[in-house]
């Protein structure tokens, strides 16, 4: 029989964005009947997860649109043990949010803050990832303070919490707004501003890779989720805890946190996961003395 190269190149398409994600020793059948478990889906048998394309370390998205990170990670390997197809769209951080509330997204894959705001339109797993707020600044540069930057611009991604940090700590500063990071941190490092207030993780990716300084660090108000639609199912939600809770106990967490984060694991997320305690007792990654 021939098959047209048409043919091949759409299915090879249609492979790329669907994540077949199966049980162990599963197929995809399992997959389809995994899916089928749950309610009032966006698109019927498969999971629609909206994901930030530049959100390092939690998700970030290559030239061919595959995404990457953090949550990615834990969202794969949660949806592979519940059996379960993933579709990933990359959007902005405030086209995530809104499209859950549009019904256009079943849960957001990335670095979402679970803050009271937010709370009132969508609903959070609990929280998986508990950073620090940070601002950075040029190599060279001397801030130490949130004070140090009143009357500086300072950039920040909209929609953010960080935005709302900022308004509440520091309303002094010249607030300047950007799409993503990666357009708040090459306007810091072309000097178009002062400084750049980030999430923890994020801000220590850069700090990595480029010529930026983190001059102040805050504990962050709350925790880091998956955000999920209100009207959406509430066992899908509750089964993605289940995973987590589980890959915590198996070591599967704290072996895929070494690989994108140095900070130890917060208090406050030991709190939301308590498992998480014997994990990292009498490690690097057990919280600080206060």
């Amino acid at each position: 029989m021939h098959i047209s190269r048409r043919t091949l190149l759409v299915g090879a398409v249609t492979t790329a964005l669907l994540l077949p994600l199966t049980a162990c020793g599963g197929n995809s059948n399992a997959a389809d009947s995994g899916t089928a478990k749950y309610k009032d889906l966006v698109n019927p048998g498969v999971i629609t997860a909206s994901t930030v394309s530049e959100q390092p370390p939690f998700a970030v998205t290559d030239e061919s649109g595959k995404p990457s990170g953090f949550a990615i990670d834990l969202m794969n390997e949660a949806a592979k043990r519940l059996g379960v197809k993933v579709q990933y769209k990359a959007t902005s951080l405030q086209g995530a949010l809104t499209g859950l509330t549009a019904n256009q997204y079943d849960i957001g894959v990335g670095g979402f803050i679970a803050a009271p705001e937010r709370r009132k339109q969508v609903d959070f797993t609990t929280p998986y990832y508990w950073g620090f707020t940070k601002i950075l600044t040029r190599k060279g540069d001397k801030q130490t303070k949130l004070s140090d930057f009143d009357g500086k611009r300072v950039g920040v991604v909209s929609g953010s919490v960080q935005e709302d940090y900022m308004d509440k700590r520091m309303p002094d500063v010249r607030k300047v707004k950007f799409k993503d990071h990666t357009a708040l941190v090459t306007q810091l490092l072309s000097k178009s501003i002062d400084a750049a207030i980030l999430g923890g993780g994020v801000a220590d990716t850069y700090a990595a890779k480029s010529p930026v300084r983190i001059a102040v660090t805050r504990e962050a108000p709350q925790g880091t989720a998956f955000p999920m639609r209100k009207d959406g199912d509430p066992k899908l939600l509750k089964d993605i805890d289940t995973q987590i809770n589980a890959m915590i106990d198996d070591g599967t967490y704290i072996k895929l946190y070494k690989k994108y984060f140095q900070d130890p694991v917060s208090a406050d997320l030991i709190k939301e996961r308590p498992k998480l305690a014997k994990q990292v007792e009498n490690t690097s990654l057990a919280p600080s003395e206060k």
